[in-house]
């Protein structure tokens, strides 16, 4: 590819960030029932946690007082979502803060056949969507897919692991030397703005980053600018000026590798660059 080339798909590109839809992801848990080499959430690393129900209530409803008609898309995320004890619970307050956006939820799959009538009569009744994500196991996705399909919800196919150059490395730079420009402009998490602890973050990987620390081996610091108190926001441009600027944690990010889909060692390394 030529010079011109680069600068009109760079142009491109710029336009398409600028013009994405606005989506919230409310993060209900980083546990997981699988054990991803790599994962953005740190989940293999982070222990079994789960947000606050009252808490994330509060912050769905302050948001969806302040952006209810700028957001497209809502998300109750994990780790593995299914796992989080209050999920009809949180759906109902989801679709109550956002009444008339597209709703989903996000899962590898795996316990969709243990999930109880609540669970299923919630997802019908606040209009949500199953978004199933595959992953290389031995699993029966079919037979979870059809399951949905006779239980009368809607199912979205998020993505396939399993398929060569579709599982990715977020790489970490320790010492924050990266073009923070550069790093958000290549961001393959851009526009995945996260609900956690009471903040709101442009990506999960700083979102997540305290499962990482945790570890006592690294030291990731949020400055100002990272984030934004859930109480703080008044209107929806500060949540777009967050999600569309690179912010100083960019500085620690790497551009993202396709690798091979493997089980997690939890080694530092599996995340950070020395």
């Amino acid at each position: 590819m030529n010079l011109p080339q680069r600068i009109l798909r760079a142009a491109k590109h710029w336009r398409e960030m600028k013009h994405m839809p606005l989506r919230l992801e409310f993060v209900l848990t980083d546990w997981c029932n699988l054990n991803c080499k790599g994962c953005g959430h740190y989940s293999p690393l982070a222990p079994k946690d789960f947000a606050s129900l009252e808490k994330i209530k509060a912050d769905m409803q302050h948001l969806g007082k302040i952006a209810n008609d700028e957001v497209k898309q809502v998300y109750l995320m994990g780790g593995e979502t299914l796992l989080y004890p209050f999920l009809p619970e949180a759906m109902q307050a989801l679709r109550n803060a956002f009444p008339s956006q597209e709703a989903y939820i996000f899962t590898n799959g795996l316990i969709l056949g243990k999930m109880d009538q609540e669970f299923w009569e919630a997802v019908k009744r606040n209009d949500f969507i199953i978004a199933i994500t595959h992953y290389p196991v031995n699993f029966d996705y079919k037979a979870v897919e059809e399951l949905c399909l006779q239980k009368g919800v809607k199912t979205k196919i998020f993505a396939d692991r399993g398929r060569d150059n579709s599982f990715f490395r977020f790489p970490l730079d320790p010492a924050g030397k990266q073009n923070k420009y550069i790093s958000h402009f290549k961001c393959f998490n851009r526009g995945c703005v996260s609900v956690v602890d009471g903040y709101v973050y442009p990506c999960s990987i700083s979102a997540c980053i305290k499962h990482l620390n945790r570890t006592g081996k690294t030291d990731f610091k949020h400055r100002p600018g990272d984030r934004i108190p859930v109480k703080d926001i008044k209107n929806v441009c500060q949540i777009l000026k967050l999600r569309d600027n690179p912010v100083p944690f960019c500085s620690y990010c790497k551009p993202p590798q396709s690798v091979e889909y493997k089980h997690s060692d939890r080694k530092i390394s599996e995340w950070v660059d020395e």
